[in-house]
């Protein structure tokens, strides 16, 4: 999977068994007219996210953090193909530390809630206490009234429901990086 530039996720639980999930990277129109591609996430038409106001503006740079490594690569790839810049990383504590060296290099962060060890609301927080501006959104497959409160309270702009729709969260990202608040 490596080799074409895609990514495995492997769920198990003891006596119930496995998930094995294979994401393959879209195919392009050259590589489609020589071999059938498929590609495991639904393919987005390719948006730049909004024009910068001036010409040298580099690209959005988005922090997204995530304990599913295959999800991180995943996110990497399709963010980076609308046109953003994207840090991933596996590790809160780690993000943290490459916010706390260069604050002003990230444009916007979007964290998983449920991660090992860790709270997604306690990056949040971590985030908006090195950089009040920074917008950022909180990603999680369960969201109840108590996440989405505390995940508000802390400062979070928005809230990604997981799996994520690819639209959703490109959506989100845009809106984010372009100064709109999102409500859940």
């Amino acid at each position: 999977m490596r080799t074409h530039e895609g990514g495995i996720d492997v769920q198990s639980v003891p006596g119930q068994g496995s998930r094995f999930t294979l994401y393959f990277p879209v195919a392009t129109a050259q590589a489609a007219s020589s071999n059938a591609a498929v590609a495991a996430l639904p393919a987005a038409p390719a948006q730049a996210p909004a024009a910068a106001p001036t010409a040298t503006r580099q690209k959005p740079h988005v922090m997204y953090v995530d304990d599913d490594q295959a999800l991180v690569f995943l996110v990497q790839r399709l963010l980076r193909r609308r046109g953003y810049d994207v840090s991933g990383f596996t590790d809160p504590h780690e993000a943290t530390a490459a916010l706390r060296e260069a604050p002003h290099h990230y444009d916007l962060l979007v964290t998983d809630y449920n991660m090992p060890g860790f709270c997604g609301v306690d990056l949040v927080r971590e985030a908006r206490l090195i950089r009040p501006d920074l917008p950022v959104a909180l990603a999680s497959g369960y969201v109840t009234a108590e996440i989405e409160q505390a995940a508000i309270a802390e400062g979070a702009r928005a809230l990604i429901h997981k799996p994520n729709d690819v639209e959703e969260l490109c959506a989100t990202v845009q809106r984010l990086i372009a100064g709109d608040d999102v409500a859940g």
